[in-house]
């Protein structure tokens, strides 16, 4: 009898004959992220005779679509838990399972045992575990409200202080953005760092220079707040409020009343689904969620967002907007401006911020508002995306009318060739104390410390095992955005003077190296080939299976434009391509056609 012991975290596991030790972060291994493309049948399941975005209806909306990006985290979380576990119990052969972690799992856990047959025993530990996730879970109402008021408070006593004259404008173009969107750029005539807006500077610069009004307004989705960048945006010339300046009024009775019926109406779902709400492989995940469905009614979640419904409608009526252009409008925020913008017949655009996979949920949805679905998903008049590429994908993966997907390419790569013609390459290798090496860049897909043993852990460790003695290969790590991973705590994972933190844009890090190393889960991939670098998407797979990568990252594959290797074959791969290296463009139709089918790349767009 094979046995498996299964801990949260384990630093020094062993493995006998008989027995093998794993944690979480091992499992990670088995399988790739997939973004769960099984979640878009839900909002037209029917649980008596209700589809779910008929029991999440209040006052002719259908909540769901605010609380679908809040579920589908921990929906792919239970996904992919489960395909984990279960290849590495037919991998290993597992007969017996002792549990002692991932207790928060054990619903998951037991009914993937029952159904592969293999005896479970839970450690007395669990019992520890119930007894303090119960006092936790008494406390987090009071907790959240807490965190929210502080938020609220402190975001908006910056805005007080730096705003010295109260913004008052009429029939403005209304710009969001996210936070996050604010980043380092270099600028190459001045050959300097500044930071900057992402995806909607174009926008900024066009309506500044034809004289049109604009109020924006800084989206944070953070839990308890940030003012940093907040705080660069209130300091430049454009008009930035925090959305929070809009959520200092308390909510009116009618509100409360909606928060409340809504409350219910999901409770009541949760008791007339049971089981058979949300199922994977024959598995229930209402166990595993509902957690998750009763935190949609702590702040800043549904009652957040419909409070945000109400006071938006009060201050939109009374500046009469001409237009809302919104960064990341599927986001529960963004989603909110849209609601109200319908009702008031504002015209809204979407900006696509990045790729967009087959397989993600916030855009391949079925159900978009009209006859046939009163309560669907309300999209942008128009979604302006980068290219014919994803034009396709959201018209005939995705249900988006045609009419409604306007081709205008990327926003940060306009004009991208008279900026090329001011870089020396020469110089970045200097800034970045490098010498003659042949440098990696390797860009992170997710935080460094989200998930231990993630998949970018997986790629590094690959590359440390491979290069950590070569003193001709540098790897560069490219946090993620907003990622604190700084180079000591590189250093300590990575010993050694072969791995340094990057403090550089993406354009001077991309332009400083060699080639780019990256997983076929970031966007960073797909916009590589403009600069003519060599691309190596690395497959972490055990059996090197494609099925888990999207056509998306698949599709660079097919234009020449990269290369998927598996982690096996890395260091060879590396070691076969030159310093210096250009995959030109000009040298494959195939490559001219994914530039144009990705960017429109060369064709301007008259964005006024």
């Amino acid at each position: 009898m094979k046995t498996a012991i299964i801990f949260d975290k384990k630093t020094e596991k062993s493995e006998t004959e008989d027995t093998i030790e794993i944690d979480l972060d091992d499992l990670e291994s088995y399988r790739n992220f997939r973004h769960g493309i099984e979640f878009v049948n839900f909002p037209s399941k029917i649980i008596n005779d209700k589809t779910i975005m008929e029991w999440f209806e209040a006052d002719g909306i259908s909540y769901w679509w605010f609380a679908s990006p809040i579920l589908h985290s921990k929906y792919n979380d239970a996904v992919l838990f489960i395909n984990r576990l279960s290849s590495f119990l037919e991998d290993k052969s597992i007969n017996l399972i002792k549990l002692h972690g991932a207790y928060n799992k054990i619903e998951l856990i037991k009914q993937i045992a029952k159904q592969k047959k293999i005896k479970l025993e839970i450690s007395r530990e669990y019992f520890q575990f119930k007894a303090k996730d119960r006092i936790k879970k008494m406390a987090k109402k009071a907790v959240y409200e807490k965190i929210a008021k502080e938020k609220i408070k402190k975001r908006n006593i910056l805005f007080d202080k730096l705003t010295t004259e109260e913004i008052n404008l009429e029939n403005p173009v209304i710009i969001t953005s996210p936070d996050v969107y604010r980043r380092n750029t270099f600028d190459f005539t001045m050959k300097k760092s500044k930071r900057e807006e992402f995806f909607i500077k174009p926008f900024l610069d066009t309506l500044e220079e034809n004289k049109i009004p604009m109020l924006c307004f800084d989206l944070d989705y953070t839990l308890k707040g940030t003012t940093n960048i907040l705080e660069e945006r209130l300091e430049t010339n454009f008009n930035w409020i925090p959305i929070e300046y809009l959520l200092t009024k308390s909510k009116s009775i009618k509100t409360k009343q909606t928060i409340s019926s809504l409350k219910k109406s999901v409770n009541l779902l949760l008791k007339s689904g049971k089981d058979n709400l949300l199922v994977y492989k024959e598995i229930s995940l209402i166990g595993y969620l509902k957690p998750s469905f009763e935190d949609l009614f702590l702040e800043p979640n549904l009652p957040t967002y419909i409070h945000l419904i109400e006071l938006l409608e009060e201050y939109l009526k009374k500046i009469n907007p001409r237009a809302i252009i919104q960064v990341y409008e599927t986001g529960p925020y963004a989603k909110a401006f849209q609601v109200v913008a319908e009702k008031l017949q504002i015209k809204t655009f979407g900006i696509q911020h990045g790729l967009i996979p087959t397989d993600y949920p916030n855009y391949m949805f079925k159900e978009i508002k009209n006859e046939n679905f009163p309560l669907g998903n309300i999209i942008p008049d128009k979604t302006l995306v980068y290219g014919e590429y994803y034009k396709k994908i959201l018209t005939e993966i995705g249900n988006y009318p045609k009419e409604k997907i306007q081709v205008i390419g990327n926003p940060t790569y306009f004009e991208f060739e008279k900026i090329k013609n001011l870089i020396d390459k020469k110089d970045l290798v200097i800034k970045n104390d490098f010498h003659n090496e042949k440098i990696i860049l390797v860009p992170l897909s997710m935080r460094f410390f989200y998930i231990k043993n993630s998949p970018d852990r997986i790629l590094l460790n690959a590359l440390y095992d491979g290069f950590k003695d070569r003193s001709d290969v540098k790897i560069l790590v490219r946090p993620h955005p907003g990622d604190k991973l700084d180079q000591l705590t590189l250093a300590k994972h990575f010993p050694g003077n072969n791995f340094k933190i990057s403090y550089n844009t993406l354009f001077e890090d991309i332009f400083l190296s060699d080639m780019v190393i990256i997983l076929p889960i970031s966007s960073v991939s797909s916009e590589v080939p403009i600069f003519e670098k060599p691309l190596l998407l690395v497959n972490i797979e055990k059996d090197n299976s494609t099925d888990a990568i999207d056509d998306a990252y698949l599709q660079l594959v097919n234009h020449d434009v990269a290369k998927l290797i598996s982690s096996s074959d890395l260091v060879s791969t590396v070691d076969s391509i030159k310093k210096d290296e250009v995959w030109k463009t000009t040298d494959s139709e195939k490559r001219k056609k994914f530039l144009h089918d990705y960017f429109n790349y060369g064709i301007s767009s008259d964005l006024l």
